[in-house]
């Protein structure tokens, strides 16, 4: 983990990364991310079998989440990690890879988490492979790369439904605007579902191009990137 200085690029403290990853787990494609904790801001990292914090002052290790890829004669050496962590007051929600667990963990503590009262809730499987989660309100969404939207309750993680948006590939997560999920397959095609406790899919949109992007919104326009082109979409 490295901190640079944005103006000069000069290096302000550098460490290490252990972990003990081997094989395939050494790669991460999760995306890092700065999280407010009562007024202090850590940096969260995920891959290489663990979530890790660290102190943006001079890169302490805070705390670190175990057992997302235990070790032992279990250990699965193709388990790296692509979906990111998602974050809310008081939560971070950490998925793995390949139907595996997801954690939900209580993040304002500090040393080991892994076996520890600030894990929350886990959920054995079904796990997003490539998009990431998403938390509003009281619920958090994973889109599962075979689109299947599976909501759990933010609280307790239990399942409060899983169903099928669109049967194609997604790699792109879910965003929220407006009252609405999201959810973009690679073949081109926009399933929007009313967010909360009651599955409905207010409309599918099929861009007819290739896309693994997630989609950005703002000020009223949807922006997608597709293998080929850029869209910008809102009311006339």
């Amino acid at each position: 983990m490295v901190a640079m200085d944005a103006g000069s690029g000069k290096h302000l403290w550098k460490v290490d990364r252990v972990t003990g990853a081997a094989s395939e787990n050494e790669h991460s494609y999760a995306s890092p991310m700065l999280y407010d904790f009562g007024g202090t801001t850590y940096l969260i990292t995920h891959g290489a079998d663990f979530t890790v914090a660290y102190s943006l002052e001079d890169g302490k290790e805070i705390w670190r989440l175990g057992g997302l890829n235990p070790q032992g004669n279990s250990y699965h050496p193709t388990l790296r990690f692509v979906a990111s962590p998602a974050a809310a007051d008081g939560i971070v929600v950490c998925p793995t890879a390949k139907n595996g667990p997801v954690f939900a963990i209580a993040a304002d503590k500090q040393g080991d988490l892994t076996d520890s009262d600030a894990i929350l809730w886990v959920r054995d499987e079904h796990t997003p492979d490539v998009p990431s989660p998403l938390i509003h309100d009281d619920l958090i969404y994973l889109c599962r790369e075979n689109g299947i939207l599976l909501v759990l309750d933010r609280e307790t993680g239990e399942e409060v439904y899983m169903e099928r948006t669109h049967s194609h590939r997604h790699r792109a997560s879910p965003v929220f605007a407006d009252g609405h999920l999201y959810l973009t397959a690679r073949d081109g095609k926009i399933t929007v579902v009313k967010a909360g406790r009651d599955f409905q899919i207010v409309a599918q949109n099929d861009t007819g191009e290739t896309m693994s992007a997630s989609p950005v919104i703002s000020n009223g326009t949807i922006y997608l990137r597709t293998f080929d082109a850029l869209w910008a979409i809102r009311k006339e």
